[in-house]
């Protein structure tokens, strides 16, 4: 894959839409992680740094591997014991016999036990071993132990009763003694301990029973002690009153309750009013008229009424002293019954509050009576059921007991039995004697030099990606797309690089227009070209990030093939600072666009033909004291406007956009911008920065030119050299021909 195909690639992953982006806004950049094809490119460009590392790696395992081998090897003797199954008895019921899970489990267990430190203790201290280099190496007791539990290996055979017994020591015949001794000492530590634990387990066995036995019998004691104390068949009956008793209790309770809430509204009703102010009901309205006094009264009222009308009827007038004693006498007894109704009425009011209030206290005080026998009732339930809750927990602790017992008993005659025949267990002893080994199992051969060979690839790999990873320079087409997020528009190779005979890169395109170099400012036209609409990249400034990267050879290779392609191309060198379109034209004049913007020349005049059809020039004239106020005035705009009016296309040379405002200005008034890269000089962060400070003045970033990319390993340009000579050797021009596409007039095909 060469530098041309991955640039071509990277503009057609980020196209320009029909209608050219706005100010400012550039064509996305999807940055992703590494790809496949990105990691073997990375590979295969620094393929000599990965073999080196590779080497420099296996070399170490190589050496290290050896050292081992020379001066710290290591022996490994094993040892394998088994532990046998008990022989089975046919008097035994067949549950009784060690079922092969528990078997699996004593071999794990008898594995361990082998590093206890008694163990390890007893095998160090014997003469011979403390005679070994082992043993004196270490100096002390105390560590010897501690390091030779952490050396030793033990470990279960799967699915057999064997178990390994290992140790690796710098000393084959140290190696083989230790084993040998710890494997005696296991077998016999075992047969030790068989004994007195299955004697221990049957002693230990019974004083339990007895001590059970002493516990059942006190819990014996204490539950005939209680049913002499408690009436035990009674509870029940008595719980089942208890409970009938409290139930009427609360009923009684209750209706109790209501009635006292009752009788204290109606006292707040009538005890909080004036007497007077309380209704009258007919039942006392009754009462009242029946006073015998109110009736004589009521009377006499009634009596004097039939003889006023009397008198009335004997024409007797209302003035007449008669009639007016009689009125006096009916007025007075009138007011009397109605004295006598008020006050027989107050007297009922009075003692209906009273009544009331007598009543009251007489369910208040029934009341507390019936809560406090409820209070005795729940009393005495409770004393009740504690007791019976008591009786039961005596009763299932007695049971519990007697079941424990009765195991006890059961596992102690089993025990018995056991212990009866020496047969019936479990024997371990040694199968395979420790042997004197040949060759050093340290250093492992295949694990070395197979795993070292894996990790140095690894490491070499990861250096080579470390390496890719921290380059802080612009190296290839895709760290312009991903680190200066700009479509990359072509890449120009080094002259080094070159096969055909070009001095200058300013001349490439004129002096071997077959070359690859010239071929690749083709490339760069045809995709700037298709990068957008003709009308808006009428004018376009090309920069760099700073001095020497290429920029000025860019602009007039890139004219020379836009000329080339019928174009009208006018070069204007806006660089005030650092001129150099004169280095590639001698013959053009020394005034120039300083001139034209102060005022002391005219476009048409100062604008000069050069030697190349449909191309001319604008040199930058002399230097002005303030540059930038030349190229951001008024006249500036106009001379653009004026230019892009006659020529189809005008290219600025413009100055480096990190060191002075000037290309900032002119970016201002072009239709687009393209950035100059050159391979290997300018840093990603500097690209980056130089693409920011343009899109923040509006600026039409068209995308990136990577100047100066070597043939390297990986694809950049490696292959596309070859194959464009050889493409390229066949004669397709007849040499009688004349040398008009040597002369730049057109393009070869």
């Amino acid at each position: 894959m060469s530098t041309m195909t991955d640039a071509q690639g990277i503009v057609r992953r980020a196209p320009f839409s029909p209608a050219w982006p706005p100010a400012g806004e550039q064509a996305p950049i999807e940055e992703t992680g590494l790809t496949a094809a990105e990691i073997i490119r990375a590979l295969k460009q620094r393929k000599m740094l990965l073999v080196i590392m590779f080497a420099v790696l296996y070399a170490l395992v190589l050496a290290t591997t050896t050292a081992v081998w020379k001066w710290i090897p290591g022996f490994t003797a094993d040892a394998l014991l088994e532990l046998r199954r008990p022989q089975e008895d046919p008097l035994m019921p067949a549950e009784a016999l060690v079922a092969p899970n528990i078997m699996d489990l004593l071999v794990q267990t008898e594995a361990m036990r082998i590093k206890r430190p008694d163990i390890l203790q007893d095998v160090l201290s014997l003469p011979e071993v403390k005679a070994t280099n082992f043993y004196k190496w270490y100096g002390s007791f105390d560590k010897a132990v501690e390091d030779l539990k952490d050396l030793i290996r033990v470990s279960p055979v799967p699915d057999t009763m064997l178990i390994s017994l290992s140790l690796t020591c710098r000393d084959r015949d140290e190696a083989v003694l230790i084993v040998k001794k710890l494997a005696e000492r296991a077998t016999q530590s075992y047969r030790d301990e068989a004994g007195y634990r299955g004697q221990q387990a049957l002693e230990d066995l019974k004083r339990t029973r007895d001590a059970v036995k002493r516990e059942l019998e006190q819990r014996q004691r204490e539950l005939e002690d209680f049913r002499k104390g408690t009436d035990v068949g009674a509870i029940e009956t008595e719980i089942a009153t208890l409970g009938q008793k409290i139930a009427d209790q609360n009923w009684a309770v209750n209706s109790y309750a209501a009635r006292k809430a009752e009788l204290q509204a109606q006292l707040e009703i009538v005890g909080g009013r004036d007497p007077r102010q309380l209704p009258i009901t007919p039942e006392d309205r009754v009462i009242v008229e029946a006073d015998p006094l109110l009736r004589l009264y009521r009377q006499q009222v009634e009596s004097l009424d039939i003889r006023m009308n009397a008198a009335k009827n004997h024409t007797i007038g209302e003035n007449n002293r008669f009639m007016k004693e009689l009125k006096a006498q009916r007025d007075g007894y009138y007011e009397r019954e109605r004295a006598r109704r008020e006050e027989l009425m107050d007297d009922l009011r009075e003692r209906r509050v009273q009544s009331v209030r007598e009543e009251l206290a007489r369910v208040q005080a029934v009341l507390g009576t019936l809560l406090e026998q409820l209070r005795t009732y729940e009393a005495r339930l409770t004393d009740v059921d504690r007791a019976r809750v008591k009786y039961e927990a005596k009763v299932k602790e007695e049971e519990r007991i007697q079941k424990n017992l009765e195991g006890i008993e059961e596992t102690l005659t089993q025990l018995q039995h056991a212990s009866s025949s020496e047969q019936r267990r479990a024997r371990l002893t040694v199968v395979q004697e420790p042997k004197r080994p040949v060759w050093p199992s340290r250093p492992n051969l295949p694990v070395y030099l197979g795993g070292g060979l894996l990790l140095s690839l690894l490491g070499a790999v990861g250096f080579v990606f470390l390496r890719e990873l921290t380059d802080k320079y612009v190296r290839t087409p895709i760290d312009v797309a991903r680190h200066g997020r700009l479509s990359v528009l072509g890449c120009i190779p080094a002259l080094d690089d070159e096969e055909a005979q070009v001095e200058e890169i300013e001349k490439a395109t004129r002096q071997a227009p077959h070359s690859l170099v010239a071929e690749a400012f083709r490339q760069v036209r045809a995709n700037l070209l298709f990068s957008g609409p003709h009308e808006s990249q009428r004018s376009v400034l090309i920069t760099s990030p700073g001095p020497g990267n290429g920029k000025t050879a860019t602009a007039i290779n890139l004219a020379v093939t836009l000329a080339q392609a019928g174009e009208r191309v006018l070069l204007i060198d806006c660089n005030f600072r650092r001129p150099g379109l004169r280095r590639a034209f001698p013959e053009l004049r020394p005034e120039g666009l300083s001139n034209i913007l102060v005022g002391q020349g005219k476009a048409e005049e100062l604008i000069h033909q050069s030697s190349v059809p449909n191309l001319d020039l604008l040199g930058s004239g002399p230097m002005p004291p303030t540059p930038w106020e030349l190229l951001g005035s008024r006249y500036m705009q106009e001379l653009i406007a004026l230019v892009k009016s006659k020529y189809d296309r005008v290219l600025l040379d413009g100055p480096p956009a990190l060191l002075v405002s000037d290309a900032l200005v002119l970016a201002r008034l072009v239709d687009g911008v393209i950035l100059v890269a050159q391979a290997s000089e300018n840093t990603k962060g500097a690209l980056r920065r130089a693409r920011e400070q343009l899109l923040r003045i509006n600026a039409r970033v068209q995308g990136a030119i990577l100047n100066g990319v070597r043939a390297q390993p990986g694809g950049y340009y490696r292959e596309q050299y070859r194959e464009f000579y050889e493409y390229g050797a066949e004669e397709t021009i007849p040499p009688e021909l004349p040398g008009t596409f040597n002369s730049g007039t057109s393009d070869p095909k």
